[in-house]
């Protein structure tokens, strides 16, 4: 597939026409009308420069094609700051929960497995589903959300989540358990395809570092909470009662998302500020009724189109483009390593060779990795004011590389944590001492994720949803993956060298971000999806 194919498929991603011109009255900036090559001549307008040209000529019947004005309160970069910020930190709150909801089952596997005679590569496989719809649900809800909106997709997700918690809580055999677990993984992995296109509706490319930093931290702030809450529940009251628990949250913020949360996505705000505008013309008897028609409605695909792409395109960018698939492949690492601790912490904290540590110890042991991402969070501010310098010496464009800065740091804080924890895991050894390990471990996982997010995304722009899809995809499969063999590779190799085998590994992947930060403009060039935004003048939602 060529670029401009691919530039075809995502005509509907922004708010703004593929091949608009405008009229002679409009206030719109060069910059903010793409100006690609075209048959015949477009009328954009505003809604107020619509209606007055209707009401001035109410015989014409002229093509309109209704856009955004500048100041336009319909758009969502235009709504008011505490807003943006607000949908923001709650979209961000969804991903921490529905990661809440993932790895929850494990501060019961014991129970699960007593109750239900079954082994803990069973209870394990239950968390591994949940982690497996991660990476399903994103692929298919995608489609929906362009189609629909994102709100719809967020209220009808969210819903299914918080249902099935309810079979869970209520489960007769390890069969219902391990179904709905992965029905509720697939449910709650909508946080996951909408949540940053979320942030990208609300904020300009140059404003967004910092709710990019919050959307960030809930991802690697979320898993290791979710046995912190869990662990003493579990202990106190059963297993059953962390899905009631879940159930009660899951329930209280679906009331919250219908009740304050409106639709972002530009192309879904525009169709219905059309309808809107042609309603008020035919009231008045204008004949431009007829022919108005939103921005993106010539590029506007069905849903068999949508999924055609959802389900081919990340596999193309996964396999052809150097940035996606290194991306892909580090983000996969760390979030099977984030997974593969809910069942290797037990071990080296549990009864047995470990720490002797209850259920309840066990889950608080697990905040080492979650005070990490917030330590990271706080020293983020450095990252952004050295993006943004580099962007006020580019002229104002965006600086990709510029986004890797940081995450030099956080490279090398993956391998050395990885040891740091491997060889203090001995019970001999004061417990604090691994934690402070595993902080350093959260810190670095936060950055490289965070930086790698931003860079895919500002490399390709237009074309990074379908880079993103790739990288989601392959993290999630990964992610499912890890924990399947945690138990017997620790049991095999010892703690030690179980730990330090996985900090080989990771010492393979620190060149990756001095690699993008030093080279990836060369590498940038070379690719024809990225080359055609190389001058980085877009900043279209996505």
């Amino acid at each position: 597939m060529a670029a401009d194919e691919e530039k075809q498929l995502n005509g509907a991603a922004g708010s703004k026409p593929a091949t608009l011109h405008r009229s002679p009255n409009s206030s719109f900036k060069d910059d903010q009308v793409e100006t690609n090559h075209i048959s015949k001549a477009k009328l954009a307008l505003s809604e107020c420069e619509a209606l007055a040209r209707a009401r001035a000529n109410p015989a014409e019947t002229p093509q309109i094609y209704l856009t955004f004005a500048p100041d336009d309160k319909d758009n969502p970069r235009n709504w008011q700051r505490w807003r943006k910020w607000y949908i923001t930190c709650f979209a961000s709150m969804l991903n921490v929960i529905t990661c809440l909801c993932a790895g929850s089952i494990s501060s019961g596997a014991l129970e699960i497995q007593k109750d239900f005679h079954v082994s803990s590569e069973v209870t394990t496989l239950a968390l591994s589903l949940y982690v497996l719809g991660f990476a399903v649900g994103p692929v298919l809800l995608a489609p929906l959300s362009e189609y629909f909106g994102r709100q719809p997709v967020y209220v009808v997700s969210w819903f299914v989540l918080f249902i099935f918690q309810l079979p869970v809580a209520l489960a007769p055999n390890i069969g219902t358990i391990l179904v709905c677990r992965f029905i509720g993984g697939f449910a709650g992995g909508a946080p996951l395809t909408n949540t940053g296109g979320t942030v990208s509706d609300l904020w300009k490319r140059n404003e967004s570092g910092g709710p990019m930093a919050v959307y960030g931290l809930s991802s690697t702030f979320g898993p290791p909470m979710a046995l912190v809450i869990s662990g003493y529940i579990g202990k106190n009251k059963g297993w059953t009662w962390i899905f009631w628990v879940l159930m009660i949250i899951t329930g209280g913020f679906w009331v919250i998302l219908v009740a304050t949360i409106p639709e972002t996505r530009h192309t879904i705000i525009l169709q219905k500020k059309t309808q809107r505008v042609r309603r008020a013309m035919r009231k008045e008897n204008l004949k431009a009724a007829e022919l108005i028609t939103d921005a993106n409605a010539d590029e506007r695909k069905g849903l068999h189109q949508l999924f055609a792409i959802t389900l081919t395109r990340p596999f193309h960018f996964l396999f052809t483009e150097p940035i996606t698939f290194f991306a892909a492949v580090y983000n996969g690492f760390l979030y099977g390593l984030v997974y593969l601790f809910n069942e290797a912490f037990p071990l080296v904290f549990g009864p047995g060779k470990g720490h002797g540590f209850n259920a309840g110890e066990q889950g608080l042991s697990f905040l080492g990795l979650a005070i990490g991402p917030i330590i990271a969070f706080c020293f983020y501010p450095l990252q952004e004011r050295y993006y943004l310098r580099k962007v006020a010496e580019n002229d104002g464009k965006g600086v990709p590389e510029a986004r890797m800065w940081m995450a030099r740091l956080g490279a090398i804080f993956i391998p050395a944590s990885l040891f740091w924890f491997g060889w203090t895991s001995y019970a001999s050894i004061h417990w604090i001492v691994p934690i402070i390990a595993s902080a350093f471990f959260g810190a670095g996982i936060y950055i490289i994720i965070l930086s790698i997010l931003n860079y895919v995304v500002d490399s390709y722009q237009t074309y990074s949803a379908s880079a993103l899809a790739g990288v989601i995809l392959v993290r999630n499969v990964v992610g499912a993956g890890f924990p399947l063999f945690a138990t017997q590779m620790y049991d095999k190799l010892d703690y030690e060298w179980a730990s330090s085998l996985l900090g080989f590994i990771a010492i393979l992947l620190v060149p990756i971000p001095f690699i993008f930060f030093y080279k990836g403009e060369i590498i940038r060039l070379r690719s024809p999806w990225a080359r055609e935004h190389f001058d980085q003048e877009e900043d279209v939602p996505h």
